[in-house]
Order: C-alpha cells, then sequence, then structure tokens
C-alpha cells in the first residue's frame, strides 16, 4: 500500500473594479393643460423641490388652474419635493407670450423672462415697443407678481437668459435688430446683435449694451462671472467687424464674449468649423478655464478636431485661461444629435465632470448606446473632466421628447426637465394630457463596484491502495 498526498489549492477571484452602469429613472411627472405646453426652463429651489416654467397654449384643464390670457402666455408650476404640484400662475397679455429662462431670487422668489408680443392687457401693465420685446416678471415665494418690466425697442427683442447678479440686480441677456429706440440706446452693428441688459433690484435699467458683427448674432447664454462681469455665448455669422475681432470659419459659429461689471467687452473668441455651429452654454472651470458646449454639422475644420458622426452633433470646447483651446470633443450617433432651436442644457458636476442633454433621433451609433424609443427622445451624455464619455442615456416615448434643463441635486442624481407629446410607451409611464406637454425626470446613476472574493480549498490526503500480484 502506498499513501500519495496531493495539494489541491482552489482560489477563485475577481478583480475589483468599477464601472459606469445605466442611470435608472426612480420618478417621472407629466404635467399639462388640453393643449400645447411647452417646458423651457427649470430651477432647483432651496426647499428641495423645483420651479418650472415655459410657455402653454391651454386653458383651464387637466393641471393647468387658469385660462389662457390670450395666445401662448407664460405658464409656471412649482413642485415639492415629493414631486407634488404645489401651485401655478398664468401670466400673460392678449398676445403671444414665450417665457424663456426662470430662476428662484435669494428672498425665495422668481424671476422669469422671455419675449412679448402684447401691449397691456392680462398681467402686462406696459404697452408693446416695436414688434417682439424683452418682459422680465418677478414673483414672490407664492407666485404673487411683485412687478413686470417690459424693455425694448422699435424692432424685435428676444430675450433668452435672465439671471439674478450679486447686487440683487438681474441682468437679461438676447437678440435684438432694434436700433435706438425705446429703451435701446445702440444701434445695431449689422442684422441681428446680442443685447444685454442690466437692472437693479427694483427692475429699473442701469445700462444696455448692444453687441454685434456686421451681420446676425444670436445671444443664447448669459451668466454672471466670479470677478463680477459676465460671460455671454451664443451664435454668429460675422466676419470681423463691429465687436468682433475675429473672421467665421465658415458660415455659422461659436461666439463668445467677456463683459467686466460695466458691461464693457474685456475680450471675445470665435470657435467653429466649416459648417453650422449653434453654441448653447460657456461655464468657468475651476481651474480658471473655460468650457463652451452646444452642436455642429461641422466635420474636422477650423478649431474641430473630429468629423461629424451624422447630421448634428453635441460639440464641447474646453479653453485655459488665456482662451487657449485644450480639447475638443464630438458626441453623437448617425441621426441628428442635439437642440437646433431652443435650449440646450449643460452643467459641471459635483466630480468635476460635465453633464449634457439635448435631443436624439439616432439608434444606437457612434456615442450613443441605445436605440431611439421613438422621435426625438431625451439624449444625456456624462463626460469626465477630460472629455471622455463616462456614459449615456436615452429616455422617451413613442413621439417626441425634447430635454430643456438638466441638473445634478445630489452626486449622481440628477432632475430633467422638457416637453413631451408621447402617450405610455418606451419609458413614459403617463399619457398626453392634451398635445405636448411638461415632462419632469429624475434619475440616479451608481457605479457597479465588483468586489474580490477568494475561495481556498486546503490541501488533503488521499489514501490509494495497491494490490501486488
Amino acid at each position: 500500500m502506498k499513501h500519495k498526498i496531493f495539494l489541491l489549492i482552489h482560489i477563485i477571484y475577481i478583480i475589483g473594479a468599477s464601472t459606469s452602469a445605466q442611470p435608472v429613472i426612480k420618478h417621472q411627472t407629466t404635467i399639462g393643460g388640453d393643449l400645447d405646453d411647452y417646458l423651457t426652463s427649470m430651477d432647483l429651489t432651496k426647499d428641495g423641490g423645483l420651479i418650472a416654467g415655459g410657455y402653454s397654449l391651454s386653458n383651464r384643464s387637466k393641471d393647468k388652474t387658469q385660462n389662457s390670457r390670450g395666445k401662448y402666455d407664460y405658464w409656471i408650476v412649482k413642485l415639492d419635493s415629493m414631486q407634488n404640484i404645489q401651485w401655478d400662475k398664468t401670466i400673460g397679455g392678449k398676445a403671444n407670450d414665450y417665457l424663456m429662462s426662470l430662476q428662484q431670487t435669494s428672498d425665495g422668489g422668481y424671476i422669469a423672462g422671455g419675449h412679448s408680443f402684447s401691449n397691456i392687457s392680462g398681467q402686462k401693465t406696459d404697452s408693446n415697443r416695436g414688434n417682439a420685446d424683452f418682459w422680465v416678471v418677478k414673483l414672490n415665494r407664492r407666485g404673487v407678481i411683485q412687478w413686470d418690466k417690459t424693455i425694448g425697442g422699435s424692432g424685435i427683442d428676444r430675450l433668452h437668459a435672465v439671471q439674478q447678479t450679486k447686487d440683487g440686480g438681474y441682468i437679461l441677456g438676447g437678440t435684438s435688430d432694434s436700433n435706438i429706440s425705446g429703451e435701446k440706446t445702440e444701434n445695431t452693428h449689422g442684422y441681428y446683435d446680442f443685447w444685454v441688459v442690466k437692472l437693479d433690484k427694483a427692475g429699473n435699467i442701469a445700462w444696455n449694451k448692444t453687441i454685434g458683427g456686421d451681420s446676425s448674432d444670436y445671444l443664447k447664454f448669459l451668466k454672471q462671472t466670479k470677478d463680477g462681469g459676465y460671460l455671454l455665448a451664443g451664435t454668429s455669422s460675422s466676419n470681423k467687424s463691429g465687436n468682433k475681432s475675429e473672421n467665421s470659419r465658415g458660415l455659422i459659429d461659436y461666439w463668445i464674449v467677456k463683459l467686466n461689471s460695466a458691461g464693457n467687452i474685456e475680450w471675445d473668441k470665435t470657435i467653429g468649423g466649416a459648417d453650422n455651429e449653434y453654441c448653447r452654454s460657456v461655464l468657468e472651470t475651476q481651474d480658471g478655464g473655460y468650457i463652451v458646449a452646444g452642436n455642429s454639422f461641422s466635420n474636422r475644420s477650423g478649431e474641430k478636431t473630429e468629423n461629424s458622426r451624422g447630421n448634428s452633433d453635441y460639440w464641447i470646447v474646453k479653453m485655459d485661461k488665456f482662451r487657449t483651446i485644450q480639447w475638443d470633443k464630438t458626441i453623437g450617433g448617425s441621426n441628428e444629435d442635439a437642440l437646433l432651436e431652443g435650449l440646450f442644457s449643460f452643467a459641471i458636476t459635483s466630480d468635476s465632470g460635465y453633464i449634457l442633454g439635448g435631443y436624439s433621433y439616432s439608434d444606437i451609433s457612434g456615442e450613443k448606446t441605445e436605440n431611439s424609443r421613438g422621435g426625438a427622445d431625451y439624449w444625456i451624455v456624462k463626460l469626465n473632466k477630460r472629455g471622455h464619455v463616462q456614459w449615456d442615456k436615452t429616455i422617451g416615448g413613442n413621439s417626441d421628447d425634447e430635454l430643456s434643463s438638466i441638473q445634478e441635486f445630489e452626486k449622481n442624481r440628477y432632475r430633467l426637465a422638457g416637453y413631451s407629446n408621447s402617450s405610455i410607451s418606451g419609458d413614459k409611464k403617463q399619457n398626453s394630457k392634451g398635445g405636448y406637454d411638461y415632462w419632469l425626470v429624475y434619475m440616479n446613476h451608481k457605479k457597479e463596484n465588483t468586489a474580490i472574493i477568494y475561495t481556498y480549498i486546503p490541501a488533503y490526503k488521499i489514501k490509494d491502495t495497491q494490490h501486488k500480484r
């Protein structure tokens, strides 16, 4: 008999890693009346809820508690932290009034801005200056109007951005083709120009600035900077002329302008390729530089280092504090990805990365990892601080769903707001109330952590008996 000893060691292991899972929809709310309601702006409120605003054609019906004042009106809805409607307000005159920007103010109230075609009627207390005018409305915390201001010239003045400033006043930004008239103190430089208006806390004009070149320049975004100045972002088809210091790269380009606190130009920057680029946002970064976001039709040309994925793509450009481009990223699928008209949402996240959102018609292709749900869908893309895609998410129903705003309210937790005319289908759990509705989505993203597991089986003996013959 012999004894053989076998050493059996069984080790099972999985290397620890963190991978990005798909974000998960935690809650959604469809809010609307019996006709079309388009959400254009959303802000998180101090009580953990949110304020959502846009423009509505609906009379009193479904979630809308007041009749239309004329045609399209401002429609503002306040939700609590549990996504329940606390109140809604319809604000307008007899003609069309389009709310484009909404923010909670330091006193707990709200500032709402857009453009109006109405004369004195409804809640509008001042006559139209020309065609369309800036119209700003200040509300208290319960949605009661404290004051409204009509600001414009003899032409078309469209407001796209309003923000409360550090001195308690307000900065307004939009586009104008008006010459000196009404509240406009400078002539146009070309066709349309950026028009910036500074108000004090009571809504009185402190100063206004007309900024443009010899063609058309459209302001889409405005934000006060750390030094008390202002960053302006929009599109331009102008060559070097007027206030524009650089020629066009192709057709339409990103145009970024930095103002000081008095509204004087410190610098401007033209960024683009050989085709059309539509800028939606510019933000200061922690390193003292700037991040610019919008969409592009261009292939590799000008400042664009990558070809188009299809038709229109998201295009992100990172600059250092000297406005030297550090990197740019083209992100898209094989179809049309990005908002061509209306608002485009872009924000810096708690991890110093970026969250961007718009809409997409694309199926899986390029950077898009999920198929279209039907028509246009919300498309959200998360980048790290170097511009690399960490994850993307397609959210939609069987018709058109267009995202207007996305904000991170806690780390890896996001609130999305836009409008939809989808019925129950895809990711949408409620039918349309009538035409287009406000559609709010609450989304979480968590990394998947894979643990390291060791399994050890100790050595043991096996008795082997052999018979001699």
